[in-house]
């Protein structure tokens, strides 16, 4: 560690015979010594030189040890400060300790034992550094401007994200898959008050239905066969933090009513305890379906969509914001370059081609397609030919995506091809109008307002295929 091997060392005894034996033992044991004979003496070196330990007498005239202790932790709060105390004055070390003392050491003392008490503090110190600076880091990854875009519909979200941030309230976040809506409740939780306490990630749609009782709640010992030891939920996991439930609208109904009950009373039941307990957890969930369709289907209970939706946000599919996929692009080869340590440019026709692309599976195909061209490249430049074929316009007839559809020679009716398109997209989903309207690009109610222009309904065929 780094502030170990070449440490500056301030000795502050008012004994000057001691303080040079001590000097001495100091710069024997490879450190930078300075010392002064009074704490007034040492408070001017702290203001004027970067000290990384500081080595005190406790008994000393004017200013003693303790005094200078409580004037280090105003000015300097995480810098290492070891006491010495005579024999007889335990009481007084024990207090120093209490005052943010690091160690202490009793008079006379062997120099061995001083040399390890000098290393144990500054390592100490290094590590408290290095917790500080990754602290620093997880803060940076989780950035709100860790989500990559200028755009105006992104910003705007961003914005009241950030206001949320601050204020304990439940966050619903709508999304299509790939449009970074984890990401976003990370941000949320890394920049709110409960930001130093835990964070867990509750993938609904993962958990098998017979499970998640014992996951969202846990089990007390003996509840039930195999129960052999207590089992913490991830609600009681979570407690003083936060909570993502990720594509929360895939829990059964029985445990959307459970979840109801968490966010009214902020107590949850554990299997086998008789009494509810309290629990302190901010919930954001988030779901890449529409709650308003689920609702109408009897699949989501409408008043926890309320209780979930105090405020709403929507993350805009990358479709929407074409503008941002530069800005996406040369973030994830930024990304890439210190990952890979390889360094690619992109030639402007390829990020013309990817801005007019359709992109289905947002920011998260956007990534993993430049990831494949980086890992693939041998020139440092990606061209058309490292473009993977499905993202070029001449493979897009007529702008459908992946759909190459095959016009007759005799001219075809405009409708019909829109009655087709409709039906097939349905079918596809299972006749899941909010799946369906996503595909196609439009919303539910412009959906349904075609289906019923065509007479589109369930049992529907049609004449001709697209």
């Amino acid at each position: 560690m780094g502030r170990v091997k070449h440490a500056n060392i301030l000795l502050v005894d008012d004994d000057r015979n001691f303080l040079r034996v001590l000097t001495y033992h100091v710069r024997e044991f490879g450190f930078h010594a300075t010392p002064v004979s009074s704490g007034k003496e040492a408070l001017d070196r702290l203001s004027t030189e970067k000290v990384d330990l500081v080595v005190t007498d406790l008994k000393m005239p004017e200013m003693d040890g303790l005094q200078l202790l409580g004037a280090i932790r105003q000015s300097s709060p995480q810098l290492p400060v070891i006491v010495l105390t005579a024999h007889g004055s335990i009481d007084k070390a024990v207090e120093a300790i209490k005052l943010g003392a690091t160690d202490f050491l009793t008079k006379p003392f062997e120099k061995e034992e001083m040399q390890q008490a000098m290393v144990n503090a500054l390592k100490l110190a290094d590590l408290i550094e290095e917790n500080k600076q990754l602290a620093r880091a997880v803060g940076k990854k989780f950035e709100f401007d860790s989500l990559v875009g200028s755009s105006k519909k992104l910003r705007d979200v961003i914005e009241m994200a950030e206001q949320l941030a601050e204020v304990d309230t439940t966050v619903l976040i709508l999304g299509e898959s790939g449009t970074g809506k984890e990401l976003l409740a990370r941000a949320l939780h890394f920049n709110s008050p409960r930001r130093n306490r835990p964070f867990v990630v509750v993938n609904c749609g993962a958990l098998p239905e017979n499970l998640i009782e014992s996951e969202l709640f846990g089990y007390r010992k003996g509840a039930f066969t195999g129960a052999v030891t207590d089992k913490k939920g991830k609600f009681e996991t979570a407690d003083t933090g936060t909570v993502l439930l990720d594509e929360v609208a895939e829990l059964p109904l029985n445990m959307q009513v459970r979840l109801l009950r968490v966010l009214q009373q902020k107590e949850i039941d554990i299997v086998g305890d008789p009494r509810p307990k309290k629990v302190d957890v901010r919930i954001i969930a988030a779901t890449n379906q529409d709650p308003q369709a689920l609702i109408s289907e009897g699949k989501f209970r409408e008043d926890l969509y309320y209780r979930l939706s105090v405020a709403p946000l929507v993350l805009p599919p990358l479709r929407d914001r074409r503008e941002d996929i530069p800005l996406l692009v040369h973030h994830s080869l930024q990304k890439l370059r210190e990952r890979f340590g390889k360094e690619v440019v992109v030639q402007p026709e390829v990020m013309s081609e990817m801005q007019t692309y359709h992109w289905p599976g947002n920011v998260r195909e956007l990534e993993n397609i430049i990831e494949r061209m980086v890992v693939f490249n041998r020139t440092g430049t990606i061209e058309m030919s490292d473009v993977p074929p499905h993202l070029l316009r001449s493979n897009r007839s007529l702008g459908f995506g992946n759909v190459v559809m095959k016009l007759p020679e005799e001219g075809f009716s405009l409708e019909e091809l829109e009655r087709n398109l409709l039906y097939e997209a349905l079918r596809r989903h299972n006749w899941n109008q909010s799946q369906a309207a996503r595909y196609l690009g439009i919303t539910r109610n412009t959906l349904i307002y075609r289906m019923q222009k065509f007479g589109l309904k369930e049992d529907s065929r049609t004449n001709g295929a697209v």
